[in-house]
């Protein structure tokens, strides 16, 4: 197991503040029995271990005053504006230490899992168990076969194989992880008869309105015609 140095943090290293801006990221190794020690992390070499994938589930050796310790690590904090690493807490472990982790599970075989091949659904429940168990037996992950699953079946904690001495720490139910769920099909719903009445007899009134408009302008055009020709009638007469 590669181990990685760390320094303490004492007046010369200087503020949590000054680390920060140095490159470095301040925290605390703490454990059952020792007093905490406070320390500070290489930025680069934390944020590495971060992107491995099992960072929570793997143990860490660090090399503090020429002393290695064996570590988990437990807690990050972050800045609450600029989301940046601010503190970390690692917890001193020995080989028979118990700790409680979470771990992911991975479902094999999706490929040819009948549930999925009708267009059913993994729904995932529980992305993470919790587990309890001795530092030196922490699992990398839980995985579970669905090579004969199918829709409307639930995989419980039960169902998954667990290492020996890993339990998990819920253990007053079989709580369920994941369920094949049929697929979700959305209906577009058709117009009711009475909107579709209701649309056509807005639009034939609309066109009924729009012909009586016209029949009214045109009568009284006519009415106007009519009352012109009166007038001259009535000045061909005065003027003989």
């Amino acid at each position: 197991m590669e181990s990685y140095k760390v320094a303490l943090r004492s007046k010369e290293s200087g503020s949590n503040k000054t680390l920060l801006n140095k490159g470095f990221v301040p925290g605390i190794v703490y454990g059952k029995g020792s007093d905490p020690t406070k320390i500070f992390f290489d930025n680069k070499i934390l944020y590495q271990l971060m992107r491995s994938g099992s960072f929570y589930t793997k143990i860490i050796e660090l090399e503090i005053e020429g002393k290695i310790e064996k570590i988990l690590p437990k807690q990050l904090q972050y800045h609450p504006v600029t989301d940046k690493l601010i503190h970390f807490d690692f917890l001193r472990v020995k080989e028979d230490t118990k700790v409680t982790v979470e771990v992911p599970v991975e479902f094999l075989n999706q490929d040819i899992c009948p549930g999925l091949k009708k267009g059913g659904v993994l729904n995932l429940v529980r992305r993470l168990i919790e587990l309890s168990c001795n530092a030196s037996n922490i699992p990398d992950k839980l995985q579970f076969d669905l090579e004969e699953k199918d829709i409307g079946d639930a995989i419980k904690i039960s169902n998954i194989d667990l290492p020996e001495g890993v339990k998990p720490t819920i253990t007053d139910r079989d709580f369920v992880v994941a369920t094949l769920v049929p697929p979700t099909i959305e209906v577009e719903e058709e117009p009711k008869p009475e909107e579709e009445g209701t649309e056509e007899g807005t639009e034939e009134g609309t066109e009924e309105g729009t012909d009586g408009k016209e029949q009214t302008e045109d009568i009284k055009e006519k009415t106007e015609d009519k009352k012109e020709d009166t007038i001259k009638e009535d000045s061909k007469k005065e003027s003989k």
